[in-house]
Parts: structure tokens; C-alpha cells; sequence
């Protein structure tokens, strides 16, 4: 039996249009997307799009790095491809909804101050069941790269600010910071901000640091509610806190029963843990954060020695110097001077 070339190509496509429609029960867009974004309708003719509208421009969007998406949306607080800060007060409502809707490779992570606003997230184009709601003030919305949120109802007094990172962080979820959360997550986000906007020495060592702290702290908020012991938590897990409550108290803080206190263990078990893990001692850390301070007052401030020294908690300004002298072979006024 033979077949006409004309009925072989009109079975051809159909065979085509069945299998895709054949995807799209089966697996759903997203799988129909990679393999079969149209498909010939021999009933209407015509080439026809399958999928919705909405989502096949989601897909076709082009992806953002941090450094491509700041110059697209002329963000200013921003260093590199690694770290920006933005305050959403300072965007009109239209232009923030927007800018959420782009696909990016970088953790997004926004912290409500005031006010509140409607929140949705997309995976593969489609929002995800349960994640319509309203973020409303302490709310802490951390969002992973390959996620895209949506927002509306903004109110009129809604507030936020907004960290972008290029670093893997415990993402799609929203937080409800207790106020001690709520103050350190601020004084990161405002840090942060500082650092990108102004000129450092230390610039890079100065934002990973921080980075670092605000993924620790994120990773320590599922814990707000659960004390810390050491049945219940890895030592590394330990160690992690331990370095945000030092990031937080180096500057008046500076004894082992302090932290350990905190950490609901004693200063003995902290000391050998924190050198098992590190390599370095307690007094390691907390010397290398108030050297690296005095550095960054003597350049970027106009600071005296002596309010320098109270300051950073010193019992007197000759005990800042003979502590600098240590460490940088001169004393913190010669130092200034070579700057």
C-alpha cells in the first residue's frame, strides 16, 4: 500500500501535535517547554502555542546576573556581581513590582520595616500553592534564584529594604523576627549597605564578613525558640552562632563566659570546641575582628585615638595602642599617617 507523500507529512505532524499534547497531561509545562514550546494544529491550520501566554514569557526571559540587573534597574549601592542594597521607599510601587518579576542568579532577601504587602512565588512560571500572602512589618522574605516572587496590594506606608547576594542561602521562606532578630537583621542590612556604598580598604574581606553573618543568622532562625545545647546542636552549628554573636559583641564583649553564656555551654567546652573546628582560639577571633575595626576607624573616620579606644571598650588608649603595636609592628598614629 502506498502512501502519498502529502498524507506521510499530515501524519507526521499530527503524530507531533498528539505527543505534545501528550506531554502537557502528562508532566505539565515545564517539561513541555524544553522539548515542545509549539506544535501545528492540523485542525486550525495554523501554528499554535500550547502553553499559556503569561508563562511562555516567563520562560523566554532573559537571566540576570547581579552586575546585568543593577545596570538594568540603575541600582547604585552595589558592589560587583556579589552584593547590593536597596530600600524600596526609594522605588515607585510599579517599578518594584517589575523588577520582581525578572529572573536572576543571585539570592534576594527583604526585610519589612512598615506596612504591608501581597507576596506570591513562581516556580516554572506557575505560583506555588499556598504562597499567597501578606508580608507585613518584621517579616524577613528570603527568596532563592531559581524562584520568582510577585507582589501587589502594597500600602502606602510599606517599607522595606533589600539584600541581593550572590550566595546560596535557606531560601522561600518567610520569617517572623522576635525583636532581638529583628534588631540584628537590621544593623547586618544597614552594614551591608554602608559597606557597598563607601570606600574600604577591606571592601571584599568587609562585605564577605557581613555576608556571612546574615547567612548565619538566617540559618539560625528556625532555632529562635529552641535553647542551645549540646545534645541538640553540631558543634559546627555551634561554632556558626558563635561567630554572629562575636560579629555583633567584639566590640564590648570580649570574654570566653560571655559567649559561652549564650550559648548555653560552658567556657571550657567553647574554647576547646571553637579551636577543634577553627584551628584558633577564642581570643584569636575576637583579636582579628578588633584589629580589623581600628583598621577601618583609622582610615574611613576622623576618630581620635582615645575615642577610638573607648569606642572599642579599651581600658585606656595605651592599652589600644600596645594591642595595635602587636599586630601591625606601629602604632595606630604612624599607621594613619601612611594612609
Amino acid at each position: 500500500m502506498l502512501i502519498s507523500v502529502d498524507n506521510y507529512l499530515n501524519f507526521l505532524i499530527f503524530s507531533r501535535y498528539l505527543v505534545g499534547k501528550l506531554l502537557l497531561i502528562t508532566f505539565g509545562y515545564q517539561v513541555l517547554y524544553i522539548f515542545y514550546p509549539f506544535f501545528y494544529c492540523p485542525f486550525q491550520n495554523k501554528i499554535v502555542n500550547l502553553c499559556p501566554t503569561k508563562n511562555m514569557g516567563l520562560m523566554k526571559q532573559q537571566v540576570y546576573n547581579l552586575k546585568e540587573f543593577a545596570a538594568r534597574h540603575h541600582l547604585e549601592s552595589i558592589f560587583g556581581a556579589y552584593a547590593a542594597h536597596i530600600h524600596i521607599d526609594d522605588l515607585c510601587e510599579k517599578d518594584f513590582i517589575e523588577m520582581a518579576l525578572e529572573r536572576t542568579l543571585f539570592t534576594k532577601l527583604m526585610l519589612v520595616n512598615r506596612g504591608s504587602i501581597r507576596m506570591g512565588i513562581l516556580q516554572h512560571g506557575v505560583e506555588t500553592e499556598k504562597s499567597d500572602r501578606m508580608l507585613s512589618a518584621s517579616e524577613l522574605l528570603v527568596v532563592s534564584p531559581k524562584h520568582i516572587v510577585t507582589f501587589s496590594d502594597m500600602s502606602d506606608d510599606f517599607e522595606a529594604e533589600i539584600i541581593f547576594v550572590d550566595e546560596e542561602i535557606a531560601a522561600d521562606v518567610v520569617y517572623q523576627l522576635s525583636d532581638d532578630k529583628l534588631k540584628s537583621a537590621l544593623d547586618i542590612f544597614h552594614m551591608i549597605g554602608d559597606i557597598v556604598r563607601h570606600q574600604h580598604i577591606n571592601k571584599v574581606e568587609m562585605i564577605q564578613s557581613m555576608v556571612n553573618v546574615l547567612k548565619l543568622l538566617v540559618s539560625e532562625l528556625p532555632y529562635e525558640n529552641v535553647t542551645i545545647t549540646r545534645d541538640l546542636k553540631h558543634k559546627k552549628d555551634v561554632y556558626e552562632i558563635f561567630l554572629h554573636l562575636l560579629y555583633r559583641h567584639f566590640r564590648t564583649e570580649r570574654q570566653i563566659r560571655f559567649y559561652a553564656d549564650k550559648l548555653n555551654v560552658s567556657a571550657p567546652y567553647l574554647s576547646r570546641m571553637i579551636k577543634d573546628i577553627s584551628g584558633t582560639t577564642v581570643n584569636d577571633h575576637i583579636s582579628s575582628l578588633l584589629y580589623k575595626e581600628i583598621c577601618n576607624l583609622l582610615h574611613q573616620t576622623d576618630m581620635s585615638m582615645g575615642e577610638i579606644s573607648t569606642y572599642l571598650n579599651f581600658s585606656d588608649q595605651s592599652a589600644m595602642t600596645n594591642f595595635f603595636k602587636i599586630r601591625a609592628g606601629m602604632t595606630p598614629l604612624a599607621y594613619r599617617n601612611q594612609l
